[in-house]
């Protein structure tokens, strides 16, 4: 049975949600249609304008052509004297900040090439020259803004033929100037295209080479990078071929040809299903789109629906097209935003609504209301007489009366039973002391069980943090060793060298608070000891070393017996090390290793003291969890290294949150710096 004041109340709620509920999808789906809208022209206005700076972009490459015509009608193009080429290139190319390199490259093979290149410090061009008379030769020279030389290399690993490459063969092909498609430039390895002309004989018929610029083409990237198409769209620029020529992120423009070289990557070969989608969605491909052509597309990707604008560049040169996508929560986001409030003013309007309803039923069902709770009181027990508001209608006053002629007759029946009651109160409170005693029982045992978990829980995470150092010290050594091991035995082997070392000077360390730091010298020099080939001199005062720094002490002496044995004087017949050590008075501790070798140093050995080496890596790694310096010499001896101590006695155990050292960023990054080097030719 519903009440007076659920009817009402309902009614006025459900007139109101449903005048408010058609209002709110009436204005949800206009706006709706009208922000879809507002997405395609959006697209189609980005899309546009990246045309347009593409276009202007490419300004430079109409220059490029006209000037390598005139070079290639210029005798000093034709001149046999490279240094006055050399000069002359640069001058060219510092005047031009727009062009990347400029080059020639000759019948016989031979090349000169101008490019602005800042891999050495100091540096801000290169020259690359290959001469084929009387054999071949590549030579790299190095020079500053004011073309002093700044270093010079050999390179005779390139394999670079000008021949080969697709501007000379289209400009042999054809004696004109030419354009090549976007590539990846076979030095720099960035993205471009390269404008073309061949240098005649006198002629007019015969071949000499071919003179040409090269115009990078990265900076297209970074313009779309700088785009604002929605929060999640994005922007790309495609050949009709389906190469990615530039793209948002501009790692996706390269990939690996399976040759060594570089490749533009293909839009189904990047992560960008959206991309792959807009172009899979347009009827008949990117082919079919005319100069200056744009159209919109809708299409599908990763479950959500996108919009999108494709619009080919106007130039017939460079038959590039350029797409901006975006998905439609981009656009409709604010809109939904819209109606969560509109829900929102529902939901607030609705509550109102019930509140005024609820304040109106109250006013019409006080005096029902009223006996209601005179009943419920006399069903609790209470019989005290309730003051009741005026009753209106006669029914409600007999009611009333009625109500107070019962609740007198359970007053006098409640008397008659107050002294059982009070007995039955009195057991009950002896019964809660009971309780109580045994609840503060309880709550000791809790406490006492909670000490145990903390303590407990301590134990683990002392643990955890031991278990987590070792793992990140073995994970940095074996990480170094693949950084620099040019094989998978050399890794294996290095890695397994001192992860031994490492293990034994942990050896050293359990079962005791400290070791002796000859006892640690002995112990990494043990394998070289047994042999007449040559002397090993241990030598220094009794000295305590804590358990903390064995480790990476029994690393430093493993690193260096290791390279010692490779290209010093343990790798020798004759060969002589001397291990010294001693203690000032303040406690400072100097330990030296002294090569003597009959052969002279090796190339190798001085190569590992650099400090890009996996051995100067380690030693300085090592040598900074000690606190200590370090310091080499390579004399005609052979090496001198000296380590310099504070308190090797003082037990410095790591706290919780400290990390071991992990050398691998400083050795990975050299390692970059050293690839970017080999691969700038």
């Amino acid at each position: 049975m519903w009440s007076c004041r659920t009817v009402l109340t309902s009614t006025l709620v459900g007139l109101q949600v449903a005048a408010l509920l058609a209002v709110l999808a009436l204005t949800y789906f206009a706006s709706q249609s009208v922000l879809l809208s507002y997405a395609e022209q959006l697209t189609e206005r980005v899309a546009h304008d990246t045309t347009r700076f593409t276009e202007n972009f490419l300004n430079p490459a109409d220059d490029a052509a006209a000037l390598t015509q005139r070079l290639a009608e210029r005798a000093v193009v034709q001149t046999d004297n490279r240094a006055i080429l050399t000069q002359y290139f640069y001058e060219v190319l510092r005047a031009r900040k727009d062009f990347a390199g400029i080059f020639y490259g000759a019948t016989d093979g031979s090349f000169v090439y101008v490019s602005r290149d800042d891999t050495v410090e100091g540096a801000t061009y290169r020259t690359k020259g290959i001469e084929t008379d009387p054999v071949r030769s590549v030579q790299l020279d190095y020079f500053d803004d004011e073309l002093r030389r700044v270093s010079r290399r050999r390179d005779d690993a390139d394999t670079y033929d000008p021949r080969t490459r697709p501007w000379y063969l289209r400009a042999m092909e054809g004696r004109e100037v030419v354009w090549t498609d976007p590539y990846i430039f076979f030095s720099s390895q960035r993205p471009g295209i390269t404008v073309a002309t061949p240098v005649l004989g006198e002629d007019g018929m015969t071949m000499r080479g071919a003179v040409g610029i090269d115009i990078e083409i990265g900076a297209l990237s970074q313009f779309l990078d700088g785009l604002q198409v929605g929060q999640n769209g994005s922007a790309a620029i495609v050949s009709q071929t389906g190469d990615v020529i530039a793209h948002r992120d501009a790692s996706f423009v390269r990939a690996a040809d399976g040759k060594g070289q570089q490749r533009f990557a293909k839009v189904t070969e990047i992560d960008d299903p959206a991309l792959a989608q807009a172009v899979a969605s347009l009827p008949g491909g990117l082919v079919n789109l005319d100069p200056g052509e744009t159209r919109l597309t809708r299409f599908t990707a990763q479950g959500e629906n996108w919009r999108g604008a494709v619009r080919r560049l106007s130039g017939s040169r460079t038959p590039w097209v350029v797409i901006t996508y975006l998905p439609e929560r981009d656009i409709l986001s604010p809109l939904q935003r819209v109606r969560n409030i509109g829900l929102l003013v529902v939901a607030i309007v609705v509550a109102i609504t019930a509140l005024f309803g609820a304040l109106l039923a109250r006013a019409l069902t006080k005096p029902i209301k009223a006996l209601a709770a005179q009943a419920s009181h006399i069903s609790k027990g209470e019989f005290d007489d309730t003051p009741l508001p005026s009753m209106r209608m006669k029914e409600l006053a007999d009611t009333g009366r009625a109500m107070r002629r019962a609740t007198s007759w359970l007053r006098d029946y409640r008397r008659e039973n107050e002294q059982l009651t009070g007995q039955l109160r009195e057991a009950g409170r002896v019964l809660e002391r009971r309780v109580d005693e045994r609840t503060e029982q309880l709550a000791h045992s809790n406490r006492e069980l909670e000490e145990a978990n903390r303590n407990t829980s301590m134990l683990a995470h002392e643990l955890d943090h031991r278990v987590k150092n070792l793992f990140a010290m073995t994970s940095s050594l074996v990480a170094l060793a693949a950084s620099h091991a040019t094989t998978p035995q050399e890794v294996a082997d290095e890695a397994r060298g001192r992860i031994n070392a490492l293990a034994r000077a942990h050896a050293d360390t359990q079962g005791a608070t400290e070791s002796q730091l000859g006892s640690i010298v002995k112990s990494v020099l043990e394998p070289y000891a047994n042999t007449d080939d040559f002397r090993i001199n241990i030598a220094g005062d009794p000295l305590t070393v804590s358990r903390s720094n064995v480790t990476p002490i029994g690393l430093i002496l493993y690193e260096l017996a290791t390279n010692a044995a490779k290209y010093g004087a343990l790798g020798c017949s004759g060969g002589e090390v001397d291990v010294t050590w001693k203690r000032t008075a303040s406690g400072v501790v100097t330990l030296v290793w002294a090569e003597r070798s009959k052969a002279p140093p090796d190339d190798k050995s001085d190569s590992e003291g650099k400090t890009s080496g996996f051995g100067s890596v380690m030693l300085k790694a090592m040598a900074h969890q000690l606190d200590a310096t370090v310091e080499r010499d390579i004399t005609s001896a052979g090496l001198r290294m000296t380590l310099t101590m504070k308190d090797l006695e003082e037990r410095r155990e790591a706290p919780l949150d400290t990390q071991i050292l992990d050398p691998l960023q400083s050795s990975t990054r050299s390692a970059d710096r050293s690839k970017r080097s080999a691969e700038s030719a």
